[in-house]
């Protein structure tokens, strides 16, 4: 058995893992902590204190680096010139998730984890990190491109930007989940090659992003909205 900051890491690895296969309410502490290899089986709460704090903890373990290359690519955009361009955009959300991405013989479980991790059905459970301002650092690329995306859909009611805004990140991550899935389980179909899968999600969530609103769409969420719809 191993302690300190092996035990730890191996501790958010297995949990990462089973929750992604399982969901985190349907895994116990103890189940986490024989997968790592601990012998005692209240290893979790000594490193971790609860279910919560270890779920964060597997966030914080993949989010940095994830974090930091998505800033760099935004930043890199904006030097370009392209810092309000929607495909952009979507390319610093979609391509530091995509290079996560593990491959056949070697799988990665993140993508599934931050899909499950979020549907968690325990009540106990938040959506997501915690809010700190340790999670806030680690989501600082992402609520850049969200400062982008709400400009960019201003003319829209700001129900329907927010719509939209849960449309593009919802199905930019299952669809990154599920490759993961395939890629680790064996697909039906041999699989897009990974470049041209991340291309063709890219354009598509950029439709999804910026697709016009229908008529009947703007009837019912009239312009412009009541000061209370627009806190």
């Amino acid at each position: 058995m191993v302690s300190g900051p092996v035990a730890r890491l191996r501790l958010v690895e297995a949990a990462e893992r089973l929750f992604a296969e399982r969901g985190a309410h349907a895994v116990s502490l103890r189940e986490i902590a024989i997968e790592a290899g601990q012998r005692n089986t209240h290893a979790v709460q000594y490193h971790f204190g609860s279910k919560q704090a270890l779920v964060d903890a597997v966030f914080e373990h993949r989010m940095g680096a994830i974090n930091a290359r998505r800033n760099a690519l935004l930043d890199a955009f904006e030097a370009e010139g392209r810092g309000d361009d929607p495909y952009a955009l979507t390319e610093a959300f979609v391509m530091p998730l995509g290079e996560v991405l593990g491959e056949p013989g070697r799988p990665s479980w993140y993508l599934r984890f931050c899909v499950r991790a979020v549907a968690t059905g325990d009540p106990a459970l938040p959506e997501g990190p915690a809010g700190s301002e340790r999670a806030d650092l680690l989501l600082s690329g992402v609520r850049r491109i969200h400062q982008r995306t709400d400009i960019l859909l201003a003319h829209l009611h700001p129900a329907v930007r927010a719509d939209r805004w849960t449309y593009f990140t919802s199905s930019c991550t299952h669809a990154l989940a599920d490759r993961e899935q395939r890629v680790d389980t064996g697909p039906h179909e041999p699989l897009t090659p990974t470049d041209l899968f991340l291309a063709g999600l890219v354009d598509a969530a950029v439709a999804v992003l910026t697709a016009p609103a229908r008529v009947t769409t703007t009837a019912l969420a009239p312009w412009p909205p009541t000061p209370e719809e627009s806190a």
